[in-house]
């Protein structure tokens, strides 16, 4: 256990929510109400601006017009309540339009459900997302470590660590359990009879107290979240990952038998005969004939490089053994690929220009109060990877 403290959340105040968000977006107004469309725009110039929105308004007015059943979803209520105020009053602290609105909430489930088919859009590049692995039994106790994989162009480094901290800035600091995750979305999936834009990542957290109750918690909810792999694990080290690539799907997994390890890869289904993974390649290969894709084109090789880096985090794991050494699962991950996981700009494809960079790795140890961080400078000041771990003692 990791202390004896355990914070009990509230639900959080919709109009404090609201200005802090609305202090973001007029810092940057262009980067969060503009430069996404744009880039929809530039990728289909056959496609006129204004379709496009108005088909996001339309979905983000019929998302929120959606309510759950609350007898169905009991817990639910207090929350679709929240989210109805939160959006009225940023609304208003920001000076939104409601098309503002729709694009801020709306642009990737629409495009998901509707706008990639309706349109004839293709989505110009994937973005390869992360690995985390929770080891429960290390030379270094309990051990939590994740690689965060994204393209370098927009990355700024994090402020340097503090030498020591208190122990409540730890990230697990309060809490009955821990969740951590990874993008796994598609381009095309299938519209869920739920659209309503819970916030379930937030309300577990309220109704859950260790890892079961959080599984079937977010099993409950299946149908309001997905495009993401998470990891879980509680104050007693049990753990479970889930992949849910697509809205329609839920599949768990329990840690590792052979060396009681649990993790996520970015994008992948590691059960190939799994009814989600036979979704998942379906629509991938809809997709490749949607646009008339070659098998070995760019798309066709990023997925055999998620399924890759998946494969070496999951073996090289199990190599190691019941009670690995903590150094060598940290020489995993920071390895560059494909001996290890690190990504140092990786081309899958003549054709792709920048892509697949490792920037940060985060190792946290429970019980040792410990976190290690390594990161990348930014591609302006060169791109280098910090060879040498920030370390941060956690103290009461």
């Amino acid at each position: 256990m990791w202390d004896n403290k355990i914070l009990k959340p509230e639900i959080p105040d919709p109009e404090i929510v609201a200005a802090q968000e609305a202090k973001r977006i007029n810092a940057d107004r262009p980067y969060y109400l503009e430069a996404g469309i744009e880039r929809i725009v530039a990728d289909a110039p056959w496609v006129k601006k204004e379709d496009i929105l108005a088909g996001v308004e339309d979905y983000y007015k019929e998302a929120m017009s959606k309510s759950p059943s609350f007898t169905k979803y009991p817990e639910s209520k207090n929350w679709v309540e929240f989210v109805l105020k939160r959006d009225k009053y940023l609304m208003e602290y920001a000076s939104l339009t409601l098309r503002d609105m729709a694009i801020l909430r709306s642009v990737n489930d629409y495009l998901t459900f509707r706008g990639y088919r309706e349109f004839g859009l293709r989505k110009s590049s994937s973005d390869e997302k992360c690995r985390v692995a929770f080891l429960p039994d290390t030379d270094m106790g309990p051990m939590h470590i994740k690689n965060v994989d994204d393209p370098i162009t927009y990355w700024k480094p994090a402020p340097p660590l503090p030498s020591k901290d208190h122990i409540s800035n730890a990230p697990w600091y309060g809490k009955p359990f821990v969740m951590d995750g990874v993008g796994s979305g598609l381009h095309i999936d299938d519209e869920p009879e739920e659209i309503f834009p819970l916030p379930v990542y937030e309300m577990v957290y309220h109704y859950a107290s260790d890892t079961l109750s959080a599984l079937e918690f977010l099993k409950k909810y299946s149908l309001f979240w997905g495009g993401a792999n998470i990891l879980i694990y509680d104050r007693k080290y049990n753990s479970v990952a889930i992949e849910k690539c697509s809205r329609n799907y839920f599949e768990a997994f329990r840690q590792d038998e052979k060396v009681h390890f649990t993790h996520i890869s970015g994008l992948v289904c590691r059960n190939p005969e799994s009814p989600q993974a036979k979704y998942q390649r379906k629509q991938r290969l809809l997709y490749r004939k949607f646009f008339n894709l070659p098998d070995d084109g760019p798309d066709a090789l990023f997925w055999d490089t998620c399924n890759n880096l998946e494969t070496i985090l999951r073996e090289k794991l199990r190599n190691l053994g019941k009670k690995p050494a903590a150094r060598d699962i940290i020489k995993l991950f920071i390895t560059p690929y494909p001996e290890g996981l690190r990504k140092d700009g990786l081309r899958l494809h003549p054709n792709q220009g920048l892509t697949g960079y490792t920037l940060i790795t985060n190792c946290f140890f429970l019980s040792k109060k410990l976190y290690y961080r390594w990161q990348r400078r930014s591609y302006a000041d060169g791109g280098m990877w910090q060879e040498n771990p920030e370390i941060c003692q956690y103290e009461h």
